[in-house]
């Protein structure tokens, strides 16, 4: 095991009383909501979706000129 440096060190008392709580319980908090997809995600899909939309156009319009040409 790697025993990690705290921040915070010990400090024990040298006059007065010591108390431990051995007792752990669990503590409620309220959910935190989570997006299914990050800003970044949708960012990128839009970007996608803008350029296959562009290039379906490109490509009606060259398939508009072709039917013109001949």
């Amino acid at each position: 095991m790697v025993e990690v440096k705290s921040m915070f060190r010990e400090v024990l008392p040298k006059q007065g009383q010591l108390s431990v709580e051995d007792i752990t319980t669990m503590v409620l908090c309220k959910p935190k909501l989570l997006p299914l997809k990050s800003l970044t995600l949708e960012k990128l899909e839009k970007m996608q979706q803008a350029a296959q939309d562009t290039i379906r156009q490109q490509e009606m319009a060259e398939k508009e000129q072709q039917q013109i040409t001949h």
